[in-house]
């Protein structure tokens, strides 16, 4: 083997160039967790535009809220970003009053199952 083949052979398979847009890491700032407890299901709407200073990222996400509700999964995938990072971009701009959030139903919402097999129960001796 040559010295340039070892060269070759010993760079790395990419280079800080190919990364396209800025890393996970800069877009949350070093956050990891949501200041809200955004679900899959959760609606966000945006009134009025995007504050300045926001990532592109904020801007497309605030853009998509404006045309209609969306739910933090459906700007996930529009804006092509992991789940994790839309939670908590999403929180920041709920933080700054730029969206508003609603989420349909909490567990502690929902009927509780031993009663609705009971009603279910009584309707079929009917």
């Amino acid at each position: 083997m040559t010295a340039s083949e070892m060269a070759a052979a010993s760079a790395p398979a990419w280079t800080v160039e190919d990364a396209e847009g800025p890393s996970l890491f800069v877009l949350t700032g070093g956050q990891t967790t949501p200041t809200h407890d955004l679900q899959v299901e959760t609606l966000l709407w945006a009134e009025g535009e995007p504050p300045s200073g926001q990532p592109p990222e904020a801007e497309q996400a605030m853009a998509l809220c404006r045309e209609q509700p969306r739910g933090v999964a459906e700007i996930s995938s529009l804006i092509k970003l992991p789940f994790q990072i839309t939670r908590i971009l999403m929180s920041r701009l709920i933080d700054i009053g730029a969206l508003n959030a609603v989420t349909a139903t909490g567990s502690t919402d929902l009927p509780d199952v031993a009663l609705l097999k009971a009603i279910r129960d009584g309707l079929l001796k009917l």
